[in-house]
């Protein structure tokens, strides 16, 4: 009997849309701590498809840096796309 590793198969006939599960979770938590609103127009800064809404898009970015980096640690991963994230969005000027 052979057996299927269908994360592979995902990832090999779906590259833009598969999502790993270390991905989504990573994503999901930006998102809500990153106050990331459902819309359009974040895929644009975070260079993916503009076809992705903001959430989707997030979680493509996430899952693009994550396969470039095949050994990472949750955590360290975590606080490197953070600092990633808000260096490529732009910053409002409101401060005091």
């Amino acid at each position: 009997m052979k057996i299927i590793d269908y994360d592979k198969l995902h990832a090999t006939f779906k590259p833009s849309g598969y999502i790993s599960n270390d991905a989504n979770n990573m994503a999901n938590s930006l998102i809500c701590e990153l106050y990331i609103q459902s819309g359009s127009g974040l895929a644009r800064f975070l260079n993916v498809d503009s076809c992705f809404d903001n959430h989707m898009a997030m979680r493509v970015w996430v899952q693009k840096r994550l396969d470039a980096n095949s050994d990472y640690v949750l955590d360290e991963m975590r606080g490197q796309l953070q600092s990633a994230l808000y260096e490529l969005l732009p910053h409002t000027g409101y401060g005091y």
